[in-house]
């Protein structure tokens, strides 16, 4: 019996328990959306009495009209509770139903007790290595901004995960941007986090459907500083006054000519220069990232690479740890970067990131470097990530086109008279 294009209901003979006498348990089958519940009837009848087709038993004895005054009872119950879910509930489910009608109803999971749940299980993951100390903590931090919002929106510590709507998502996005005026990049992680709960939530069947699921986080892509040539060289070429400043300046281009990140660079020993194929010096390590696939990075040193290693080869902080490069801190070595800039009259903001953007830009890409090696050389999983350099490396060179031609209409302005006859 189809009630409507989603659901459906069958009465049947559960042959599978069928006794010695040649009787079968009945049973009503619910379809919703494809997905099945079955509820017993408590009645039995002899399957050559039982006609399929009708769902109920042949003949009009006193015991098949028993029977078949149950079904009834039992069919229009089911369709009642069906109906009276779909007023109160936003999605029901076949299991939704079948709960109804056994009298059970187990008790909603919470939004904060599957956080809760989540952010157990990073935390197992992080104690077995499996995930990083940082993912625990941007998790935490996801918790605390649905705490403050959930008490400012609806004045709770917490709700039912079927109040979780898609103007929770709308209103989320809102409260941290217009409040807390957070950006909109980090306010698109947070609100990735929590679609990632309620993803959990329906895998385990604590919900029916993940209502943020086709909720589109629209991401800005940020300007990346990187260093031009020019800049490069500079900072090769100055002389800082201070050995701090001077060891955190060598790190940094060691980073801009060899792509490594700030955690693999402060990682890098002697064993990982190997002599490789081609008879020159490689970095041959992973990344030191937990993924689903480890990322490989190979990297021929260069010739500024490779005068950097050599400075430090015998400094007594590399000799202690055994280590390529003096760095011990990432907070002090991005205070110390600022130093750097100014000294040499750079006027961007050095990072431990943008040492990685100039390599793949001013230094490969920009150099003519194809795009599937700067990707091999980074230790992307998939070339998507390395064409965002190639979009930057564009940008840079329509805008240095522009400016060239600004350039040479003030020094050759016959060249503006033809520019407009061409036009």
């Amino acid at each position: 019996m189809k009630i409507n294009e989603r659901v459906s209901l069958l009465v049947m003979l559960e042959k599978s328990r069928l006794t010695t006498d040649g009787k079968a348990p009945i049973f009503i089958r619910l379809t919703v959306d494809g997905k099945r519940a079955e509820m017993s009837l408590g009645q039995k009848v002899n399957q050559k009495n039982w006609n399929q087709e009708t769902g109920y038993v042949r003949g009009a004895s006193i015991e098949a009209r028993l029977i078949n005054n149950a079904i009834d009872a039992a069919t229009l119950k089911v369709r009642q509770l069906y109906d009276q879910l779909c007023i109160n509930e936003e999605y029901v489910s076949a299991n939704m139903v079948k709960q109804a009608y056994q009298g059970k109803r187990e008790r909603e999971k919470t939004l904060m007790e599957v956080i809760d749940f989540v952010i157990d299980r990073v935390k197992l993951k992080v104690a077995g290595d499996k995930r990083s100390p940082a993912t625990l903590t941007k998790w935490n931090t996801a918790k605390d901004k649905v705490v403050s919002f959930l008490q400012f929106e609806y004045k709770a510590k917490d709700i039912p995960l079927s109040k979780v709507k898609m103007s929770f998502a709308e209103d989320f996005v809102d409260y941290l941007t217009l409040k807390e005026h957070i950006g909109n990049n980090t306010t698109m992680c947070y609100l990735k986090k929590v679609r990632s709960v309620l993803k959990t939530a329906v895998e385990r069947e604590w919900l029916n459907r993940n209502t943020l699921s086709s909720y589109q986080c629209s991401y800005i892509e940020p300007e990346k500083d990187i260093l031009d040539e020019k800049e490069l060289f500079t900072l090769y070429e100055k002389k800082m006054a201070v050995e701090r400043l001077e060891d955190v300046k060598n790190a940094y281009l060691f980073m801009c000519f060899t792509g490594f990140a700030y955690k693999d660079a402060s990682k890098l020993t002697r064993e990982h220069i190997v002599n490789f194929f081609d008879g020159e010096e490689w970095i041959v390590k992973n990344r030191q990232k937990v993924t689903k696939a480890i990322c490989r990075e190979s990297v021929p040193l260069l010739p500024i690479a490779k005068e950097i290693i050599e400075k430090y080869k015998d400094h007594p902080y590399c000799l202690q740890n055994n280590v390529l490069l003096p760095i011990s801190s990432n907070q002090k070595y991005n205070a110390y970067l600022k130093e750097v800039a100014d000294i040499c009259g750079i006027n961007k903001n050095l990072t431990t990131h943008t040492a990685r953007h100039t390599f793949a830009t001013t230094v490969t890409l920009a150099n003519g470097v194809p795009i599937e090696t700067v990707s091999a050389m980074l230790g992307h999983k998939s070339i998507k990530t390395t064409q965002i350099y190639a979009k930057i490396v564009a940008q840079k060179i329509s805008t240095d086109m522009s400016d060239l031609k600004k350039k040479l209409m003030i020094k050759m302005p016959n060249l503006q008279k033809l520019n407009e006859l061409v036009a």
